[in-house]
């Protein structure tokens, strides 16, 4: 083991950092409509990085010293990278998720899921990709070796991380719209499984259709990798879509209730109208109005999910937004 090879791989796992980090950074601009604070993306993939990996690493050697000596080591190892591996890391994931929801009111939909999801997906892919090159240095791999492993784990792992954190994200989102307990726990679940169940199904096609199967399929392996892109982005785009016409209907309203002017209905739910400076001169303006009608719009369509007696309170937020509004845009009339 080489001094250099060393450093070609830490300089391989700075740049694969790098590049995830500029994919979260590109997803939460994506979020147009209501931005999450980077201080709690970031708060977010540190969970992925550092607690998800050591909390899913002691449960994965504590079910090994377990069940050491009663089944084959072959069996194990199947069981723990097919299911066990893969239910321990998207639980601690979504743990790391669901306290955004539990200890701030900053989650308010499922694009907002997708963030936070895809922000803990690549926290964790950071930290595997760090473990696995440090094992390929301690086995004495070559550096070319090391470089496609770092690789090919950046283009693909963590892309399955990723989508399995958005989908449970996303679908944590439509939990927190739902205004009963029992609706919000099952769309909670049903995300927990379905990110389980995708990156279960990735691992065990690893083993058996994959580069490290007996016969290391990886051409036939690499055309799936399209196709995980693809869907990450048909899931973004349909949150976001689903986003704009919420944005739409709720703005609308405030408009027939002579709460806010016209003018809102045609700029604030297209970015690309909201980003041109003829709606309002001041672009600082601009960034705070756009922001409050947005929050006006998502907590107006939260409340519809809420009790009665729920709604009543969480209805006084509501008040003092409009109130704000009020106060910036002036009365209707005068647009």
């Amino acid at each position: 083991m080489s001094l250099t090879t060393v450093l070609i791989a830490l300089a391989a796992v700075a740049v694969s950092t790098g590049l995830l980090l500029i994919v979260v950074g590109f997803v939460w601009w994506l979020d147009r409509y209501d931005r999450e604070p980077l201080h709690l993306v970031a708060a977010v993939f540190l969970w992925g990085a550092l607690v998800s990996p050591m909390v899913s690493g002691i449960s994965v050697a504590a079910l090994g010293r377990i069940v050491e000596g009663t089944v084959p080591a072959e069996s194990l190892g199947m069981f723990g990278i097919s299911f066990f591996g893969p239910f321990v890391e998207e639980t601690i994931k979504a743990i790391g998720v669901l306290l955004v929801v539990l200890l701030t009111d900053k989650f308010d939909n499922p694009t907002d899921g997708v963030v936070y999801g895809t922000a803990v997906g690549l926290g964790f892919a950071v930290t595997e990709n760090f473990f696995f090159a440090l094992g390929a240095i301690a086995e004495s791999s070559g550096t070319g070796d090391i470089l496609i492993l770092v690789g090919g784990r950046t283009l693909l792992t963590a892309g399955v991380h990723a989508l399995s954190g958005a989908v449970f994200g996303g679908l944590l989102g439509y939990a927190v719209l739902s205004p009963r307990r029992a609706v919000r726990v099952g769309w909670s679940l049903a995300g927990l499984v379905l990110a389980v169940a995708l990156h279960s199904a990735w691992n065990t096609a690893l083993l058996y259709v994959g580069p490290f199967s007996p016969d290391g399929k990886l051409r036939g392996w690499l055309a799936v990798l399209p196709s995980l892109y693809v869907v990450y982005v048909i899931i973004l785009t349909a949150f976001l879509s689903a986003e704009h016409r919420i944005l739409k209907r709720e703005l609308a309203e405030e408009v027939d209730l002579m709460l806010a002017p016209a003018w809102v209905v045609d700029v604030i739910p297209y970015y690309s109208r909201r980003v041109r400076g003829n709606w309002w001169p001041s672009r600082t303006e601009r960034t705070v109005i756009a922001r409050l009608l947005t929050r006006v719009a998502f907590r107006k369509h939260s409340l519809r999910r809420l009790p009665q007696d729920e709604a009543t309170i969480a209805s006084l937020e509501l008040v003092k937004l409009r109130q704000r509004v009020r106060e910036i845009l002036g009365p209707p009339e005068s647009h």
